[in-house]
């Protein structure tokens, strides 16, 4: 994805997962820092980061260096670099220069937890000439304590320490940049006063050469400082440097510790293990081209920016940064969307992740995630007092998923005592003997601004799907179930059916009431059971002709994107915020579901349309929510749900389309 010159509120991160992230601008600088434990409270500015092709007047290779600076000095700088952007790596590209390429990446290797989880960003210099780097210390939550140290071995570099913080300090640690036979500078005091505020000091970068390293630089007692390292090598056609860090600590908020701990005791050794790797160390790669590319590999941004990766094992993601830091949410899409991705990459640790959502249940309620900023601290239904009839549906879908991608009947037979247990519970949510959960206004799903009653097509299809997935699930294990299971499967379907007017499911019906807007999620328990070679919930003729009038009214109802809800006439639904939105995560499952059906064009078409919007506005930073009618951003931020296109590249897999793009 080609972003040069474009002005974003956050770039793309790079780090492991788990490890926190460094997010990386258009203009080669850097900010949004959550390396140091600190998710939710990044460290937004960051100053003394510079990439310097050092010539008689040293160039920085940044189109705006003083970002961050009160009095800008004067700096020689390129006008322009062409940016290419896919996560998780950004190549930046330079014209009539001996420099012509500088990738920053980050490792995801499939199927290798341990090198996809590093505290590590290597950096890929192609061309010839002398090119420094230089980076701030910013260990410690205060500045107090601060020191560099230069080091020389396999990697040479500075190391970043802070001598007074303590392991309660969520940024106790260190950071080291470097590279195989670096030169190094560790004191670069850089933050100076000058005339009308504070300016930066460059004039180092003029006297590398001829300034002697003394080794270590420390703020002085009292001082009001900012230091940094600088490292610096001749390339010849290429050359790697590394960033990495190692924050051990163990703050109130994170005690867990990091996965990276258990084969590393130094930022320096995890760049040792760099040097030694580079060739199996490598950015994650698909099949697909074009915006199809783009839209997959950027919308796994999340893997970097918002995850929990604990020194046990443990995966977890946050819902959203800002607003709702609860640790991976279910429901609409949420972790179970995003699971699909993390299921093909890291089979085993996803298939932990979701039986620990089993482990919460309670009395058959499946919890809506695992805590706010906590893994340990379950929230039920997150509207309290109103339990979620869509939960317990997706768990059990997702139990059945993992047993049947990776063959494992183990999952199953560990589970399926809960799934019967989630399926009473759900069954015992319908009060008017449909056999399907009953909705009673809002708070009760994923759409808890919007008001359902009575049966609704969006729960039906879920719970008779999940109810499938459970019965197969007893066959599979040779457990003999009550014959109501199967009772209740029949007469959940003649409901749901009831609910076709025609062209589509309508939303919901209750006594006489109705609500006849077409919503896109009205066979999301269909898709489901399309994608795990399940029969179908609903009359067979009817699934098609329901996706192409989700195709002519409500993809054809905004420029922006797929909205959530329409009114028979086409006209995008106003009745609630999020009736009126898009929510992404849904859009491209519904672009998948068209391609399992044979819909491609029709799919490929929404999905692309809802691309074009998402990378126009944050494609880093995805919303929950996008007004349909404005199309901007108006939900949750870094929303676990935008990796969703990934299930539509798992779609077209399965359906052997040869061309993605």
């Amino acid at each position: 994805m080609i972003v040069s010159g474009r002005s974003f509120n956050s770039g793309l991160p790079l780090g492991g997962i788990g490890a926190g992230a460094i997010e990386f601008f258009p203009d080669l600088t850097i900010g949004n820092v959550t390396i140091m434990n600190n998710w939710l409270n990044p460290l937004k500015v960051v100053r003394g980061f510079h990439v310097v092709l050092l010539n008689e007047e040293p160039l920085f290779l940044q189109t705006n260096p003083g970002k961050n600076i009160e009095v800008k000095p004067q700096y020689k700088h390129v006008d322009t670099i062409e940016v290419d952007a896919q996560y998780p790596r950004i190549k930046y590209r330079f014209s009539n220069l001996p420099i012509k390429e500088i990738e920053f990446y980050t490792p995801i290797v499939k199927g290798n937890l341990k090198d996809s989880s590093l505290p590590l960003i290597i950096i890929r210099v192609k061309g010839n000439g002398t090119i420094a780097f230089s980076f701030p210390n910013i260990v410690g939550s205060r500045r107090w304590g601060r020191v560099n140290y230069s080091i020389t071995g396999k990697v040479n570099g500075v190391l970043f320490r802070n001598l007074r913080s303590l392991q309660s300090d969520p940024a106790y640690g260190e950071v080291f940049i470097g590279c195989e036979k670096c030169h190094t500078y560790s004191g670069y005091s850089y933050w100076v006063p000058t005339r009308g505020g504070m300016t930066e000091d460059i004039s180092i970068f003029s006297k590398l050469s001829e300034v002697a390293d003394e080794g270590r630089y420390s703020i002085r007692p009292y001082a009001r400082e900012e230091i940094a390292g600088i490292v610096w090598r001749r390339v010849d056609d290429e050359a790697l440097f590394f960033i990495t860090w190692f924050f051990n600590s163990r703050p109130y908020h994170y005690p867990y510790g990091h996965y990276y701990e258990n084969f590393f005791n130094s930022a320096v050794e995890v760049a040792e293990y760099a040097l030694e790797n580079t060739g199996s160390l490598s950015p994650l790669n698909i099949d697909a081209d074009g915006w199809l590319r783009d839209a997959v590999l950027n919308s796994l941004y999340v893997l970097t920016s918002s995850t929990w990766l604990t020194k046990d094992g443990r995966l977890a993601v946050y819902e959203s940064l800002s607003i709702a830091p609860l640790m991976s949410t279910i429901g609409s899409m949420t972790w179970d969307g995003l699971s699909f991705a993390l299921l093909d990459l890291f089979p085993d640790l996803t298939v932990k992740m979701d039986e620990l959502l089993g482990f919460y249940i309670h009395n058959g309620e499946v919890p809506h995630d695992l805590g706010e900023e906590s893994i340990e601290d379950p929230i039920y239904g997150a509207s309290y007092l109103y339990p979620w009839n869509d939960l317990g549906s997706t768990w059990i879908l997702m139990i059945y998923r993992d047993y049947l991608l990776t063959g494992n009947v183990e999952v199953l037979r560990r589970n399926i005592d809960k799934m019967r247990e989630v399926i009473d519970w759900l069954i015992s949510r319908d009060y008017d003997g449909d056999c399907i959960p009953d909705s009673r206004g809002g708070f009760d799903n994923s759409y808890d601004g919007t008001n359902m009653y009575g049966a609704s097509s969006y729960i039906a299809s879920l719970f008779l799907c999940s109810l499938q997935a459970f019965i197969k699930s007893a066959e599979v294990l040779g457990v003999r179930l009550s014959d109501r299971y199967e009772s209740c499967l029949s007469k959940g379907r003649e409901t749901l059916n009831s609910l076709w007017n025609g062209r589509y499911f309508m939303a919901w019906k209750s006594s006489g009431n109705s609500n006849e807007s077409c919503m896109n999620s009205q066979l999301l328990g269909q898709f489901w059971c399309d994608f795990l070679k399940l029969p179908p919930v609903v009359d067979e003729d009817k699934i098609k002709v329901a996706l192409r009038s989700i195709y002519e009214l409500n993809h054809k109802s905004s420029p922006h994107c797929l909205p959530n809800s329409v009114k028979p006439s086409g006209e995008i639904d106003t009745s609630s915020g999020q009736m009126r939105s898009c929510w992404p995560r849904v859009s491209f499952v519904v672009t998948a579901h068209m391609v399992l059906r044979g819909m491609v064009n029709e799919g490929l078409e929404i999905a692309k349309k809802e691309w074009d919007t998402i990378s126009r506005l944050e494609p880093w930073n995805q919303s929950s929510r996008i007004d349909a009618i404005e199309g901007r951003n108006v939900g949750l931020d870094h929303y676990i749900g935008s990796a969703s296109p990934y299930i539509l590249y798992l779609a077209l897999r399965s359906s052997k389309v040869e061309h993605y793009s």
